[in-house]
Parts: structure tokens; C-alpha cells; sequence
């Protein structure tokens, strides 16, 4: 496997290069040669005033005010966005102030933040087109360009590489050990996928859950667990679902009107979901220590994070593929209040990051990690030694086409113009590093498909995307309704690829609509095209081009199974609501690249193996950089637990040298 990984370096080192994420609809660089307008030529007499323009970002359109006197832009203001905060911050800051320093639309790359950038670029072009001027010889102009300093090197107790949820994770948890600690991360902002989630942290919770009515199936889907054999699982897993078995026979025992739950439920159906069979005819399923640590410790720490800061709304979530609800949602929208609170955690200890750093190596010495070589994204040097250890949490490699279609197992086939939901760090650097010092990798075939996903971006939170998986309705280009939508994210995108282009409408009535404004404004997202709405159901048809009879005819018949609660087509368990209050909302959908379940393998305290499964004394590991927990597919809602549970663990160990 380390051979396959080396043979992508190249490609790797292409996409370290642009810091930019792999996509067909990417925006393209602004057009801008070094050096200063060719001689002799002249300016283009600008006319004072004030002008809009705007260009498309990554979540839709960036308006931006350019103010013109004496032949100068003396302000660029953002004036509108729906760019994903913290992530497109830096581009805010940074590239109007540079524009009106250096009067030139020439200016460095803001890794992780290209889309935001050039669309910042590219309107203040239009809007000095607008007062009469050369809008190329501005992207000609020499402008801000940062200049490679001298090597920094530094020490700390505990490095870790990767600024997304689990790299946040295990420093506030070294932290808490006393250890000192300094985070690298190669974007321009702290996040990575994790603020691009929703968010959601599954943690069996029974008596929170227990203040939750059931719903309609739930019961029926626990009495199927009864009718399972238990000889049917693995022998590791058995005494668990035994266990489980007990407590599902007590609860229909009794009144069965609230939601049951329990860490054994968790851990089966992590198993039982998670069991896949590759191209090849190999099977996988999760390895049984990583799974128990991963719901065991599920709401623990939960409660370390409110500890921390973070909020939690009152209700019970359940993402698309979640397969229960079990999720604990912050109050903020996405990912954003795990960035916020614990990057300000690492601050406020007096411990520090440091974006726009990408590790290059590890620091091997010897057959102990102590340390990481890094480079800035201007070139300068960095070299940073760990006292007890370094933590790898640098994300997957969903954002590296060239490595899922290398490594595939599971699609029939992975396009080269695939689109993907995730941040643009997620390369693949630390599978390959830590391969590089002898690490193993498991399960590097299977990567999950994102069924809901933006048809033109691949973004995940565009349009109306709800929190319950009960809630909506999916649909195809013919009107019909084709699978159960409370199923596994990869039997959906399954069924959304055997549909017209691969693509389908999530239908939503008012309720639903109402209810998915946790995470983006309905109203908003038909205003920028994302969404479609009407008055009728007849009329939301003729918006996307459906036959009105058929789609009316379709949901008269789902909402007749929400009123029996069995659905004889695609045996859907679990209902929540009808599609019966007007306005209707329709939003395109079609499968991206959202989860690679495979990785480095580590163990429960998450120490980094080799082959023979000894320790690499000095590394550790945690979330999506590392394999064995998903298996061949990941439950919606246990990403978030992964990286915050194992990124604890590996502070803790890391911290004490454990």
C-alpha cells in the first residue's frame, strides 16, 4: 500500500502547489504577469464615484463596492456574501486592503480561500470597467507579493498538524494536561472539514433522549434487531448486541412512547451500517476497539466540550445517513462553534497556531517522531520539535481525486471532474507522511459519496437541507420518488446514479423548509438559484420540469405512508412529518466525494501502527486521516464524534507520553 501512496506524490504536490480545491467549476486565477505595465503605456483615466459589481463565490454571489477618486480605488467593502465564514475571512481582510495599498489586482494566493478571492478580484474588474479604466493592466500592475524569511524553528510539548476539528480537539486536550502545544495548518483558517459539517456530534444519550417522542417505525426498526441471530456478527461483537438485545426487549416492553437509545445500539449499528464487500470481493467492517471507544466515550465527550464553550440545541438530531437520532447540534450554524471556542481555547492558554503552514515530513530519529517539517505558503522554512509527540489530524484525501480513483474499491467508477464537499487541505499529506516513517493504512478503498450534494459545487449546505433524515422527500427528473431516504449515504447516492444525470430534487413543504433554516435561509438559496419554489405542487413541477400530475400523485402517496407508517415501495421506518403546507420547495441533488473512510491505522489510545502493529513511538493520530472506525461507510453525525473523541484521546496520550 505504500507504494500506491507514493505514486500520487506528484499529483499531491500539484494540488499543495494551488492550495486549491480539485473541481470542475473552480474559478480560474485572475490573469496576472509579474512586473510593471509595459512601458510607455498609459494608464486609463478612471471616473471618480462609487460602483457595484459582483462575481461568484464559492456559495454563491460576492458583491463588492469599489470607491474611485483621482484615478484611484481608495476602498473595496464587501457588501454581500454568502461565503462560508472563517474559512473566507482571510480574503475579506486581506485582498480589499491589498488592492488599495498596492493599486494592482495582482496579489498572493489565500490558501484555502481561492473561490472568495478571485471572486473579490474579479469584481473590482468589473467595477473599473464600470469607471472607464483597463481592468487587465490593473491585473498586470505589480502588486503584493510576500517574500521568504528566514527558517523559524520552534519546540513545544505536543505538535500537531491540522487545524480542523481533530487537530482542535487533541490540543485543547493536551492543554488540559499542562503540555505545551503549537498547531499547524496548511489553509489560511482554522476548520477544515469540520466547518463545512453540520456540525452534528452522535453520543447515545438515553436520558436526554428519553424527553424525545418516538417516532412513527422506530419501534419497528428495534424489533428487527430481536429477529437478528446473533451467530450472524462478528464474534467480537456479539456479547454487545446480547447486551442490546436485553435492552431493546425491556423498552417494547414497556410504554415505547419515547426515543431509546444506548452506547450498545451505537456501537451496532456503527458495525452493522459500516460492513461493506470491495470490487475485489474483500469484506470490511469496523474494528471493534475502535468502534466501542468511539460510542463509549461519545458523551463524555460531549460534556468535556460544554466545558469548553460549546452550546447544544435542546433537540435530538439525525443527519442524512444516520440511520437514528442520536446527534447533539451547536447552537451555531455548521461546524463554526467547535472553530471558534476551541481556537480561542488554544490562544487563551498562551499556546499558539499557525495557518498557512503545510507540513512537509516528519522529523524521524532514531525510530521516534520528534517533530515535523513545515513550509509557509511564501516559501519560508519551518521546523518545529515535539518534546513527548506529534499528532497528525490533517483530514482525508476526498479533495485528491487522483488518490480516491487510485486506491477505489467500492464505485464503478470515480470521474475525473468529480466534485466534492470538502475543504481543500483534504490532500492526503499525512497519510503520506506517516507512511513515509512506516505507518500502515486500512480500508483506503472505500470512500463515501455525499448523496445531497450542490449539483454544481459539490458543497454540502446549499439549498434546504433539514435536520431530521425523515424529513424530505427525493424525487427524479421523471417525478418519482426511487429509494427509502432515511437509508445509508451510500445506498442513496447508489440509487441518485441509476437516476437521469445522476441527479434528483429534494422536495420540502413550509415545515420542512422552516425547519432547515439552522443552516441555510430557504429564501435566500431560491434567490441565488439553489432553490425552487411555488404555491403548489403543480407548480413547483412545471419550475424543474416534472410532469405536475405525477409529483402531486407522489406525494398524495407518501403522505398516505406517513399516516400507516410502513411504506410498501421502498420500505422507509422512520417518518416525521407530510408534504402537505404551502409554499413547496424543490433543490437539486446530486452524490460528491464527502468521507474517506480509509487511513493510518492506530489503536484505541490512537498511537500509529506499522504493519506488524507495533507503535511508532512519538505519532499519533485522530479523525479522518485514519482508517478502521467507518469502516466501509460512515454513519451521518459519527465524523464529528470520531474527530472529537479521538482527537481528545490523542492530546491526552500525546501530552503524557503515553
Amino acid at each position: 500500500m505504500r507504494k500506491r501512496v507514493l505514486s500520487i506524490l506528484m499529483v499531491l504536490a500539484l494540488i499543495l502547489v494551488s492550495g486549491c480545491q480539485l473541481s470542475p467549476d473552480s474559478n480560474t486565477e485572475p490573469s496576472a504577469e509579474t512586473g510593471n505595465p509595459a512601458e510607455g503605456k498609459e494608464s486609463s483615466t478612471l471616473t471618480d464615484g462609487k460602483y457595484t459589481a459582483f462575481a461568484q463565490g464559492r456559495n454563491g454571489k460576492i458583491t463588492v463596492d469599489v470607491s474611485i477618486a483621482s484615478d484611484k480605488i481608495t476602498a473595496v467593502e464587501v457588501v454581500e456574501h454568502s461565503e462560508t465564514a472563517i474559512i473566507s475571512d482571510p480574503a475579506f481582510e486581506r485582498v480589499p486592503k491589498n488592492i488599495v495599498e498596492y493599486q494592482s489586482l495582482q496579489m498572493d494566493a489565500i490558501s484555502g480561500a481561492t473561490f472568495t478571492r478571485n471572486a473579490i478580484i474579479s469584481a473590482t474588474a468589473d467595477a473599473i470597467k464600470q469607471a472607464g479604466g483597463d481592468a487587465s493592466e490593473w491585473k498586470n500592475r505589480e502588486g503584493q507579493h510576500s517574500e521568504t524569511g528566514e527558517t523559524i524553528e520552534k519546540t513545544a510539548d505536543v505538535i500537531i498538524v491540522g487545524g480542523g476539528g481533530a487537530g482542535l480537539a487533541a490540543a485543547v486536550s493536551a492543554i488540559d494536561q499542562g503540555a505545551s502545544v503549537i498547531l499547524i495548518e496548511k489553509t489560511s483558517a482554522l476548520g477544515g472539514n469540520t466547518l463545512l459539517s453540520g456540525g452534528v456530534l452522535n453520543a447515545a444519550d438515553p436520558e436526554w433522549q428519553a424527553n424525545a417522542a418516538a417516532d412513527t417505525g422506530e419501534a419497528e426498526e428495534l424489533k428487527n434487531w430481536m429477529d437478528m441471530d446473533v451467530d450472524s456478527f462478528p464474534e467480537e461483537y456479539r456479547e454487545t448486541f446480547i447486551t442490546l438485545q436485553g435492552q431493546i426487549k425491556e423498552y417494547l416492553a414497556g410504554s415505547k412512547d419515547y426515543l431509546f437509545d444506548s452506547t450498545e445500539l451505537h456501537i451496532i449499528q456503527t458495525y452493522y451500517y459500516g460492513a461493506r464487500t470491495g470490487l475485489d470481493g474483500s469484506k470490511i467492517y469496523g474494528n471493534f476497539e475502535l468502534v466501542k471507544s468511539l460510542a463509549e466515550n461519545g458523551l463524555p465527550t460531549v460534556n468535556w466540550l460544554t466545558e469548553k464553550g460549546i452550546e447544544w440545541q435542546a433537540n435530538v438530531s439525525e443527519p442524512v445517513g444516520a440511520m437514528w437520532r442520536r446527534g447533539h447540534t451547536p447552537t451555531m450554524p455548521k461546524g463554526r462553534e467547535y472553530t471558534i471556542k476551541l481556537g480561542k481555547a488554544i490562544l487563551d492558554s498562551g499556546n499558539e497556531y499557525m495557518t498557512e503552514t503545510a507540513a512537509k515530513s516528519l522529523i524521524v530519529e532514531d525510530g521516534k517522531v520528534v517533530g515535523v517539517e513545515a513550509e509557509q505558503s511564501n516559501g519560508t522554512k519551518v521546523v518545529l520539535r515535539a518534546n513527548k509527540g506529534v499528532i497528525l489530524a490533517t483530514g482525508g484525501y476526498g479533495s485528491n481525486t487522483a488518490m480516491v480513483q487510485e486506491y477505489n474499491n467500492y464505485w464503478d467508477n470515480i470521474p475525473d471532474n468529480s466534485k466534492t464537499t470538502n475543504a481543500s487541505g483534504s490532500t492526503g499529506d499525512g497519510i503520506i507522511m506517516a507512511v513515509a516513517a512506516g505507518a500502515d493504512l486500512t480500508g483506503m478503498g472505500f470512500v463515501q459519496m455525499m448523496p445531497v450534494s450542490d449539483t454544481k459545487t459539490g458543497d454540502l449546505f446549499t439549498g434546504l437541507i433539514p435536520r431530521y433524515a425523515s424529513s424530505y422527500i427525493f424525487v427524479n427528473k421523471e417525478g418519482r420518488r426511487f429509494v427509502d431516504e432515511g437509508a445509508e449515504r451510500d445506498a442513496l447516492s447508489k440509487a441518485a446514479f441509476e437516476q437521469t444525470d445522476g441527479t434528483f430534487y429534494m422536495i420540502a413543504d413550509a415545515d420542512i423548509a422552516e425547519e432547515a433554516k439552522w443552516l441555510t435561509d430557504p429564501e435566500v438559496e431560491v434567490e441565488n438559484g439553489r432553490a425552487y419554489k411555488a404555491d403548489t405542487l403543480e407548480e413547483l413541477a412545471k419550475l424543474i420540469n416534472v410532469d405536475p400530475a405525477t409529483l402531486a400523485e407522489e406525494m398524495e402517496k407518501y403522505n398516505s405512508y406517513v399516516d400507516s407508517g410502513t411504506d410498501p415501495e421502498f420500505g422507509k421506518a422512520s417518518f416525521l412529518q407530510k408534504v402537505d403546507t404551502a409554499p413547496y420547495y424543490a433543490t437539486p441533488r446530486s452524490p460528491a466525494i464527502h468521507h474517506t473512510m480509509g487511513g493510518l491505522v492506530i489503536d484505541a489510545d490512537t498511537h500509529v501502527l506499522t504493519e506488524d502493529g507495533s507503535i511508532i513511538t512519538g505519532l499519533y493520530a485522530a479523525g479522518e486521516v485514519t482508517g478502521g472506525v467507518h469502516a466501509g461507510n460512515r454513519l451521518g453525525g459519527n465524523a464529528i464524534a470520531d474527530i472529537m473523541v479521538n482527537g481528545r484521546i490523542a492530546g491526552a496520550n500525546a501530552a503524557n507520553g503515553k
